[in-house]
């Protein structure tokens, strides 16, 4: 949560009113995030609204007792609201989780600024703290603005919240560096003042899109997570076995946007079901498909070149089949899929999703019902 102003001019009535949103709000996503749903995202949000928590407490008790040291500590656990809720969206959203740079912010800002609190280098310290807390900010909304999903009204108010605080960094740090008329102590003031009135707004924000999250479409997520740390796994025992014949395939349905305004929602809906039944029944038994999206699948896959050639090909024919009933009735859909190998990009589960993405992009581009493999040598085949 944005630090809270450290400044005598705040009064108890502002204080209380403080608590209660932060408690409000940590409530909620106590309740309806984490343990209605529990997983390692929602524990994440949940250990980052705790710290708010406690730091409010804290502060609000080191401002009656006029402690700056327990003040800056205060503060310092606050900020560290941003990266907490930057890892528990890498997690929700089934993305390597990034560890070290949060676990050290976590560690190394509130004992810093505990340190400095009453000597000359607070104002720095803090300025550097607050614009590390801005980088994961700018971090959240951009996971939030690059995720598949859901909808973007839920995603609107934690990304705006995050800018806002992105913002307020750069314009601080800027200030500092050419506003030679105000002080360091006076520019740091007015962001602090600035900071009392973000805190309650980001508070609410991020509550409101992160138990949307997982109450609208927590459980699809949670199951592409779990698809991203199973695919993980095999690409790991693969490579300690020395296996090759393992290849990602990137399935998007062509057109989504012109089917869904042809359609009604329902039938659009239906279209998509029969979409990802089409990808499912296409394939082995030992291969894994992910909905990530409505027009999107994730497929891991083993077996030889001429393997999985056979299978896409017989994907493709079986989405652009003509339906004589249902939704898609007298509609030929069609679908590029992009294909990366292990042998061409090597055992790591996310460039292999990046590249088989920019191969299945491709072809969607070149005019759809294709596949694209991606060799060190790109090449375009077509079915």
């Amino acid at each position: 949560m944005i630090e809270v102003a450290v400044q005598d001019a705040i009064t108890i009535g502002a204080s209380t009113s403080l608590i209660a949103v932060v408690t409000l709000t940590t409530a909620l996503v106590f309740g309806l995030a984490t343990l209605a749903c529990p997983s390692r995202a929602t524990i994440a949000w949940g250990v980052a609204f705790g710290l708010g928590l406690l730091g409010t407490y804290v502060w609000v008790a080191a401002h009656q007792m006029d402690s700056p040291a327990l003040r800056a500590a205060a503060s310092g656990l606050m900020i560290c609201f941003e990266p907490i809720v930057w890892l528990g969206l890498r997690l929700h959203f089934g993305k390597r989780p990034v560890w070290w740079p949060v676990v050290a912010f976590v560690l190394i800002v509130p004992a810093v600024l505990a340190v400095t609190a009453g000597t000359p280098n607070f104002d720095a310290a803090f300025r550097v703290a607050f614009l590390a807390a801005s980088i994961f900010a700018a971090l959240i909304a951009l996971e939030l603005f690059r995720s598949p999903g859901p909808r973007r009204d839920i995603k609107l108010p934690l990304a705006l919240a995050s800018c806002a605080f992105v913002i307020i960094a750069v314009v601080g740090a800027v200030g500092a560096l050419f506003d030679h008329e105000l002080s360091l102590a006076g520019q740091l003031q007015v962001i602090r003042e600035v900071n009392s009135v973000g805190t309650l707004v980001t508070g609410v924000c991020a509550a409101f899109t992160l138990v949307m999250l997982v109450r609208a479409d927590g459980s699809r997520i949670d199951a592409v997570a779990l698809g991203a740390v199973r695919a993980r796994r095999r690409l790991q025992k693969a490579r300690a076995q020395g296996e090759q014949a393992w290849s990602i395939l990137d399935v998007r349905l062509d057109a989504p946007a012109d089917l869904r305004e042809s359609t009604t929602g329902n039938g659009f809906a239906l279209i998509v079901d029969r979409f990802h039944d089409d990808v499912v029944e296409s394939l082995p038994a030992a291969a894994d498909a992910e909905r990530v999206a409505d027009d999107r699948s994730i497929v891991i896959i083993h077996g030889s070149d001429e393997s999985v050639q056979h299978h896409v090909r017989a994907m493709l024919r079986r989405i652009s089949a003509i339906d004589a009933t249902g939704a898609s009735a007298g509609m030929r859909l069609s679908a590029s899929v992009g294909w990366a190998s292990v042998e061409a990009i090597g055992y790591d589960y996310d460039a292999l999703v990046a590249a088989a993405e920019e191969a299945a992009l491709r072809g969607r581009e070149n005019g759809g019902d294709r596949w694209e493999r991606v060799k060190k040598a790109p090449t375009t085949l077509e079915r």
